[in-house]
């Protein structure tokens, strides 16, 4: 008798677990390669939590310093029907420096400024910049995706670019979660 009902619940779970649909993650994280070695901001991985209320983005680097002439790009997706982002938070990573959302133009801010609830700042000790973006600032959008831009200039010359997870990609999809 134990044995069929333990059958049943196994081709019940089993039968569940073939029609139920993917789930969007609530949170992303992924490692990125030493590929921006002339800089000294490269980054090594970045994680998104698309929370309740806030998404939350944190961008490693190999060592993040004070005096840094770098900046950063945090480029978001709300319409995967629409090729691009729709916004992007836009930051330095030294000392002093300001942050701002605006609405993307392409792979680029614009002027147009977005209006809601969002921070930034580079934690230097941590080597890590975390920016805190309300959802509301994207109309509480289910889902969202995420890429990161650095930009490094170290020499003056010939700027340092560092993509992740690459030129123009994103992230899986992101959806909403309880916490961040």
């Amino acid at each position: 008798m134990r044995t069929r009902i333990s059958l049943a619940a196994l081709s019940a779970l089993t039968l569940v677990s073939l029609v139920a649909p993917p789930a969007n993650a609530e949170f992303f994280a992924i490692d990125d390669p030493a590929d921006a070695s002339g800089s000294l901001t490269d980054i090594t991985g970045l994680e998104a939590n698309h929370g309740k209320e806030n998404l939350l983005v944190k961008v490693r680097f190999t060592e993040l310093m004070r005096s840094s002439a770098a900046g950063l790009s945090v480029f978001i997706d709300t319409d995967r029907e629409v090729k691009g982002p729709e916004l992007v938070l836009s930051s330095g990573l030294g000392d002093g420096t300001d942050y701002v959302l605006t609405e993307a133009d392409g792979w680029h801010g614009s002027d147009t400024r977005i209006k809601c609830d969002y921070s930034a700042r580079p934690k230097w000790g941590r080597d890590v910049f975390r920016a805190v973006i309300s959802r509301d600032c994207f109309d509480r959008v289910p889902s969202v995706r995420v890429s990161v831009k650095m930009v490094d200039q170290a020499d003056g010359t010939t700027p340092i670019v560092d993509w992740v997870p690459k030129r123009h990609r994103w992230s899986l999809p992101i959806g909403s979660g309880l916490s961040a």
